[in-house]
């Protein structure tokens, strides 16, 4: 019984995840969508109405548009005055200040006076004149002003002074500043002494600068940052947004009359209206039905597209994972946004979908997962026409543009692009449907350009799905391709013939690739670390053996034959040991395929023929080629390593090596497993020949000098 219910899952764990998965994201969709009802319906400005007559269901306002209340609400603010309180400063403080100062400059005054200046007169008389001007500069007004204030130069700029309980506006220009304060408590000191003293006597003057007369000055009107904040916030939250009221009942447009301005106005205020005041607060379940059904149906045709047309990705449960999740994080992100934010077509970042599918899967799907993605998102786009055309396009010029993503600056170039197609698609609309460049909006261009720096964050998230899902981009191949990556150069330095043999390799399978359709990063990441087991045993390998000797010499064939096959296991021990993603280290285990140790396999037969070999120890472990990557790599290295062993280099003797060698390979159904075609590999045999007769091609003899 347990083996039957076993078979059973087995057999319908698959098939039954894959329709889950997608039913699943269509319920988190539709739980994402704004609890309000939204009209929907789509016009042009100056072209017929299309619909049924709409008549005012209730009454409604007038909402101003977004233009005046940003220029009522710039009027309110450059019309604004801050506050400032006044502070009363007593003539007990003042007295108390005056005091503290001459105090401290007591004796100092004989020494400036002439002799026939009585000190304690002088101080009596500087005393009662300070208390005179500082009483009346206080009364005044000595005023706190920030330094780089936008109004400090402008005396008729006017602010609200609370003292008390009452509250009146001054200018600048009838308050003081500091400076200004302290200017007039020298003039007035100067005025007063030489009026006593006469204007003769200079040392009245020295007698005012030696006087610490800024001390005594400080603000009595400062800035109150609290009533000021509040006020303005109250200013802004009294004003109007709309203008104007439409009565239950009346005709808002007919059918066959022209959208006007007017009639925009209208429609826009009864749409917000319903949205605002008149949304369903809790979703029906009828509504519920219809979202789900909308929803499913748009995702039956992405599941029917990977079915017929992309079955090596419907088999991969986590490359449909990684796809519906992908759709159901944006779709969720736009529906949390749309209820913040009231125009979802200019702030989110749409693109990125496609970047990263693209990367990971290819350009056909990745479009057509855009194209559902962004159909289901425009119900929830305040005017779904303009979101489809402004980022089905988007997604094409991204796809287009990254057609190999190996430099980061590629994105950037992207995203410039993307922005320019956003742009030039907003700017012909908006002159399309108003015939007014005044209609463009600077705003919505710059929300374009955030949005496309919005795209560069696709980078990062190319490292997060590689570990969620085990993708690898073509920039991490080219990482991995690098003959300075750590391994690589232990290769090169350990068994440097081996290295020289995978460049090569690389070189031939990379160009194979190219031709028949396969990923030729992939290929020549493969071919760099396919015999990266070489490390462990480098002089057991023809190609790294130096000064005649040889390891296999009076080693038993079988013996031999198994220290070859280890280092299929050795590389890939070093594979997981320096984290070599899994698609490279599948290459390596399978570029022998299950073939045979030949020249062992051969030697010990022919050495004992009335025996039979166990032919296990000279069949390497596999498993056969699963991808057209794997199969090229394996017939690119048997190829070139074949190529090494020709006493001459003729077209006729590369032409029959290349045969021999993959024919050798296809009759013992090395490629069974693989999806490669009769004609693929027949394109691989030309670009082999060819490339190995451009290696190996005759080179001129020089001649020698004749003497």
């Amino acid at each position: 019984m347990k083996e039957w219910f076993k078979k059973k899952f087995n057999q319908y764990y698959k098939p039954t995840y894959r329709i889950l998965i997608f039913v699943v994201a269509a319920v988190v969709m539709v739980l994402s969508f704004p609890n309000v009802d939204k009209m929907q319906y789509e016009y042009e400005l100056q072209r017929p109405w299309r619909y049924e007559n709409i008549i005012a269901p209730f009454d409604f306002p007038i909402y101003k548009t977004d233009q005046e209340i940003a220029l009522e609400r710039d009027s309110i603010l450059n019309n604004f005055r801050p506050y400032y309180k006044r502070d009363s400063i007593s003539a007990k403080d003042i007295q108390k200040s005056i005091n503290k100062m001459l105090e401290n400059y007591k004796g100092k005054v004989s020494m400036i006076c002439p002799a026939n200046v009585r000190e304690d007169s002088l101080c009596i008389y500087i005393e009662h004149t300070l208390f005179k001007s500082l009483d009346k500069i206080y009364r005044q007004g000595v005023l706190e002003m920030p330094e780089m204030a936008e109004y400090s130069n402008e005396k008729t700029y006017e602010l609200m002074v609370i003292d008390g309980n009452i509250m009146e506006p001054f200018t600048l220009g009838e308050l003081l500043t500091m400076g200004e304060a302290y200017k007039e408590l020298v003039s007035n000191m100067e005025s007063a002494l030489n009026k006593r003293y006469g204007i003769a006597a200079t040392w009245t003057g020295v007698l005012v600068d030696r006087l610490p007369l800024s001390d005594l000055i400080s603000t009595n009107i400062n800035y109150d940052s609290e009533r000021t904040s509040t006020e303005r916030e109250k200013r802004l939250s009294d004003m109007s947004l709309s203008s104007g009221k439409v009565l239950s009942g009346q005709k808002i447009i007919s059918t066959g009359d022209i959208v006007d301005k007017r009639s925009v106005r209208l429609i826009e205020s009864l749409k917000k209206a319903i949205e605002t005041q008149h949304g369903l607060v809790n979703r029906g379940l009828p509504v519920y039905i219809g979202q789900f059904i909308m929803i499913m149906c748009f995702l039956t045709t992405v599941y029917l597209f990977l079915r017929f047309f992309r079955k090596d990705v419907f088999q991969k449960l986590g490359s449909i994972n990684f796809i519906v999740l992908v759709m159901t994080c944006f779709v969720v992100g736009a529906g949390i946004i749309s209820q913040k934010h009231g125009n979802i077509s200019f702030v989110v970042p749409f693109v990125v979908s496609p970047i990263v599918m693209r990367i990971f899967l290819d350009s056909r799907l990745a479009m057509y997962v855009h194209t559902i993605t962004i159909l289901i998102i425009s119900f929830l786009a305040y005017n779904s026409q303009l979101f489809i055309l402004l980022h089905i396009p988007a997604g094409m010029v991204a796809i287009i543009s990254l057609v190999n993503l190996t430099r980061r600056g590629q994105i950037v170039r992207t995203s410039i692009l993307v922005f320019l197609t956003y742009a030039l698609i907003y700017i012909g609309h908006c002159i399309w449907q108003t015939g007014d460049y005044d209609n463009i909006n600077p705003y919505v261009l710059a929300m374009f350009a955030v949005n496309g720096l919005f795209m560069l964050l696709s980078y990062p998230l190319i490292y997060v799905f590689e570990r969620m899902f085990g993708f690898i981009s073509d920039v991490t191949l080219l990482e991995l391709s690098d003959s300075n990556n750590e391994l690589l150069r232990e290769l090169s330095e350990k068994a440097p013939g081996t290295f020289q043999h995978s460049v090569q390799v690389g070189n031939l399978g990379q160009e194979v690739a190219i031709h028949i359709g396969a990923n030729g990063m992939m290929v020549r990441a493969g071919a760099m670390y396919h015999d990266i087991g070489k490390i462990v045993t480098p002089g057991y390998f023809t190609e790294n053996q130096a000064g005649g000797i040889n390891p296999h010499d009076g080693m038993d064939y079988m013996e031999s034959a198994q220290m070859i096959i280890k280092h299929i296991e050795n590389g890939k021990r070093l594979a997981n040991k320096y984290n070599i993603p899994k698609q490279i280290i599948d290459i390596i285990t399978s570029h022998h395929g299950m073939s045979q140790a030949r020249y062992f396999y051969v030697s010990w037969c022919n050495e004992h023929k009335d025996m039979t070999p166990d032919i296990s120890k000279f069949t390497y472990p596999g498993p056969l080629p699963q991808t057209k990557e794997q199969a090229i790599v394996m017939m690119a290295d048997a190829v070139e390593a074949s190529s090494k062993s020709l006493t001459e280099y003729t077209d006729k003797s590369i032409d029959e090596l290349v045969d021999k060698i993959i024919n050798m390979q296809m009759d013992s159904k090395q490629f069974r497993e693989a999806p490669i075609t009769f004609r693929d590999i027949e394109t691989a045999k030309g670009i082999f020949k060819e490339k190995l007769k451009n290696i190996y091609h005759g080179r001129i003899q020089y001649p020698e000098l004749l003497k």
